[in-house]
């Protein structure tokens, strides 16, 4: 074999395989970045409702996925019809609350008052403070929600005069006493700030601020609801696609069609020559 078939044989070979490679290889393209729906419970109007401006695309199928808001009481709160007909800008009526007297960051724990107590009172009160996990979000303790441990619960007065805090137990309620119960103790009758302070990995359920008012001899009992955080999006780069460039594509077909072609110039010249 001459030298010029030689050498127009290793082209052709060339131009084939370069041709193959970008036609076969995928390639890397970054996907954009990732969106996740955010939802912030809303703070309640004045008549103690909490409302959702339906977005355009919504369905009471994706509110209640975003909110925790069931469709039957989205339903029966707004008069719907059993198909939960909605429109975009319609203001739905998700829960309602008491109007609040402060202006609390969530809805306001109820305190649980002791029965009353024959013995006199000593001039001070005691209240009690509990963390519970609030699973399913309603700020209600259900019989299957058991205490929290991890939060820090701070109690102060206007005047500075006291100031104290205390550690959260976790566990089921059944086992516990009020005596049991992590408590302020010889608290002097008067106006005082309880707060909260939850673990990390969830989210408060309940206002983490609540104005208290106590009088000698009281009992109080308050509780606090948070429930574990969603999963926070990473910012880590998203996957690469195996999406090929129109591009690199083209260039392939190219040089795959100029393969083809001198492959037939070759073979004609070798049937002339």
């Amino acid at each position: 074999m001459t030298k010029q078939p030689m050498l127009l044989t290793l082209s052709l070979s060339l131009l084939v395989l370069v041709g193959l490679l970008f036609f076969a290889a995928p390639q890397m393209v970054n996907a954009g970045p990732l969106n996740q729906a955010a939802y912030a419970t809303p703070t309640p109007n004045a008549e103690g409702e909490i409302i959702y401006t339906v977005q355009e695309g919504n369905s009471c199928t994706s509110i209640f996925l975003l909110t925790n808001v069931s469709i039957e009481q989205i339903i029966a709160l707004n008069g719907l019809d059993e198909n939960c007909t909605i429109l975009p800008d319609q203001q739905l009526i998700l829960a309602t609350v008491a109007p609040a007297t402060a202006t609390p960051e969530g809805p306001t724990p109820t305190p649980t008052m002791s029965p009353p107590t024959p013995t006199p009172f000593n001039g001070n009160a005691t209240v009690c403070v509990v963390l519970y996990e609030d699973l399913d979000g309603n700020q209600k303790r259900s019989d299957t929600e058991f205490y929290l441990a991890g939060g820090v619960a701070n109690m102060n007065n206007r005047e500075g005069t006291f100031s104290q805090s205390l550690d959260t137990l976790g566990g089921d309620p059944a086992l516990y006493v009020v005596e049991d119960l992590p408590c302020f103790q010889n608290v002097p009758e008067g106006e005082y700030n309880l707060s909260m302070g939850i673990p990390n990995g969830y989210n408060a359920t309940t206002t983490l601020n609540y104005p208290l008012s106590v009088t000698a001899g009281d009992t109080v009992i308050v509780d606090f609801g948070a429930q574990p955080s969603s999963a926070a999006v990473t910012n880590e780069d998203p996957a690469p696609s195996t999406d090929r460039s129109p591009l690199l594509l083209a260039i392939g077909f190219l040089l795959l069609a100029g393969g083809a072609a001198l492959a037939f110039f070759f073979v004609r010249s070798r049937q002339n020559g």
